[in-house]
């Protein structure tokens, strides 16, 4: 387990989520604390941003899109969490002038399949949007 993170399989024990929340939290803490913009943000530092917020499910939404994508994958919640708490920023983070938001690519191999979440993040909302879950 590189860095405390899990090498496979699905994270399920609220231990290694708890140890991610607490990992992460300072990154959270120091972006939103001291007025830094997400998209002034390096690519290292979005990816903890979005893990520390991923590390609380319950900040993360999902869209309808995302929600039916997902039912046509076969792609559950639980997977998807898990690809934004321990997959990588595979492409760079894309800003959205018309939301005010910076849309982020997550990818992770996981349950077989190469799957890559986009999620947004913004200066304005604390929570994380998946926008789309993908099979690549």
């Amino acid at each position: 387990m590189p860095h405390g993170l899990p090498t496979s399989g699905v994270i399920s024990s609220l231990g290694v989520i708890t140890s991610l929340a607490f990992k992460y939290r300072m990154t959270y803490n120091f972006c939103r604390s001291s007025g830094v913009s997400v998209h002034k943000l390096s690519r290292t530092q979005v990816e903890r941003l979005i893990r520390s917020i991923a590390a609380d499910g319950s900040r993360v939404f999902f869209t309808r899109h995302a929600t039916l994508r997902m039912r046509q994958r076969l792609i559950t919640r639980e997977i998807a969490l898990e690809v934004l708490r321990v997959g990588r920023l595979t492409r760079t983070p894309e800003p959205n002038p018309r939301r005010g938001s910076l849309e982020c690519r997550m990818e992770r191999y996981c349950t077989g399949r190469q799957l890559a979440v986009v999620a947004a993040i913004s200066d304005d909302n604390p929570d994380l949007l998946v926008i789309t879950v993908i099979e690549t």
